[in-house]
C-alpha cells in the first residue's frame, strides 16, 4: 500500500494509517475511498478517456520504437560492420562517431517532439477530460481540488 504518498501517517501503534484530517474517522475515509473509486471506475469507461490513454500510447510507442531501432542499428553495425563504421569521413571523424553523436541528437529530437505533440493533441484533451470531471464533481456537491 502507498499510504505515504496518499497524505497519511504511519504513527506507532496505528496500523491503519490514519490520515492527517480533523474530525473524520474511518467511516468518512472509507466513503471518500469508496467515492474515489466510483469516479476513476467511470473515468476509466470514458470514449474521450481511452482515447486519450491510446494517443499517449501510440505517441510513446512510435518515440521509443524510432529510439530503439536507432541504437540497436548502432549497435549492430558497431558489432558487425567495423569496415562501414571505420570509413573516415574528415580526418579522425568516421561514420562510428558520427553515428555515435547522432544517437544524442536523436534523442534530444524524439524529446522535443514529444513535447510538441503532446502540447497539440494529448494535454487539451487531458484538460478537456478533467473539466468534465470536475464539473460533475461540482453537480455532485463534492468539492473537488
Amino acid at each position: 500500500m502507498v499510504e505515504y504518498m496518499e497524505g497519511t501517517s504511519r504513527r506507532r501503534g496505528d496500523g491503519a494509517g490514519e490520515p492527517f484530517r480533523a474530525g473524520g474517522g474511518r467511516a468518512a475515509r472509507v466513503r471518500a475511498e469508496a467515492d474515489m473509486a466510483h469516479a476513476c471506475e467511470r473515468m476509466s469507461v470514458d470514449p474521450r478517456f481511452v482515447k486519450l490513454r491510446r494517443r499517449f500510447a501510440l505517441q510513446a510507442g512510435a518515440l521509443v520504437g524510432t529510439f530503439l531501432f536507432s541504437y540497436l542499428s548502432y549497435l549492430l553495425l558497431s558489432a558487425y560492420a567495423r569496415d562501414f563504421m571505420s570509413v573516415q569521413i574528415v580526418d579522425s571523424v568516421n561514420v562510428a562517431l558520427v553515428m555515435g553523436v547522432g544517437q544524442f541528437l536523436l534523442t534530444f529530437v524524439l524529446a522535443w517532439a514529444f513535447g510538441r505533440f503532446s502540447v497539440r493533441s494529448i494535454d487539451p484533451l487531458a484538460e478537456e477530460i478533467r473539466d468534465h470531471a470536475r464539473a460533475e464533481d461540482t453537480a455532485d456537491g463534492r468539492v473537488v481540488g
